[in-house]
């Protein structure tokens, strides 16, 4: 839970670096990764000093919190490796160090990858459904608060299954609709309830490459559920993209409503 952030002591900018050793100072902002910090704090530090001051520094330092990728360790035993900030040419790279482990180490027993983790899972997700949403603990302001699944649950936090469950469970009365309005898919309109979410085919994608998104739109129908829109919507699609599409798709898609089965939830 240690935050990473600009070291006071950093007089000169263009070799200062950051540190969590101690508690944020207060005026100075916190960053969950010396990575973040470094991209937050010294994005125009031409010397680079803060990135290379890291313990796996990578190959070129990044201009923006945003632009932080992470590649495999293949030079280090697959049960021993984990995944380093930077791009390396022939190499995947990922948006963050949880999906690099889940991308470049689903076999790993170790668990040494999300081990390297700042704040690491008590138990490493083996696929990305398995990854859960919650209230961004960063988000102070409610007007303008998110949902991220970015890292493990902390404590004493409500864990979803979609990002828009999470923000019609933690920001039903945000008028401002900045939960959902962040998401990848944004509604139309943001509902009040996790019962309120409905989805809807996008017809403005091809039939063979379409899903179907949270919210309304006048003019197309409605579903209580994405598993019932994709069959509603898309029955004849034999690429499967609507229900791989879903935060946790089914081995094989159903055909049919009559296809589905119920089970203990």
């Amino acid at each position: 839970d240690k935050k990473w952030f600009k070291d006071p002591e950093s007089n000169d900018f263009t070799t200062g670096t950051c540190i969590n050793d101690g508690p944020v100072p207060s005026g100075y902002v916190a960053y969950g990764t010396n990575a973040e910090c470094c991209a937050g704090e010294y994005s125009t530090q031409i010397t680079g000093a803060c990135f290379a001051g890291m313990a796996n520094a990578p190959s070129a330092a990044p201009s923006s919190v945003d632009d932080i990728k992470y590649y495999p360790d293949y030079d280090t035993d697959y049960e021993d490796a984990t995944c380093l900030p930077g791009k390396m040419n022939g190499r995947p790279s990922f948006d963050s160090m949880a999906e690099c482990c889940i991308g470049a180490y689903p076999a790993q027993t170790s668990g040494a990858c999300f081990a390297g983790m700042d704040s690491p899972p008590t138990v490493a997700p083996t696929t990305e459904a398995d990854k859960k949403w919650f209230k961004d603990p960063e988000s102070n302001d409610f007007t303008t608060g998110t949902c991220i699944n970015d890292g493990p649950v902390p404590s004493g936090y409500v864990a979803y299954g979609t990002n828009a469950e999470c923000c019609a469970g933690e920001y039903s009365t945000q008028i401002t609709g900045a939960c959902f309005a962040g998401m990848a898919n944004a509604p139309s309109a943001a509902p009040s309830s996790v019962d309120d979410i409905k989805y809807y085919p996008d017809y403005d994608t091809d039939y063979e490459d379409a899903t179907c998104l949270p919210g309304k739109m006048n003019g197309r129908p409605s579903f209580d559920s994405m598993a019932e829109c994709c069959i509603g919507a898309y029955p004849a699609q034999t690429s499967g993209a609507c229900f791989a599409g879903m935060d946790s798709p089914p081995t094989v898609a159903p055909t049919t409503e009559a296809d589905k089965k119920w089970f203990k939830d």
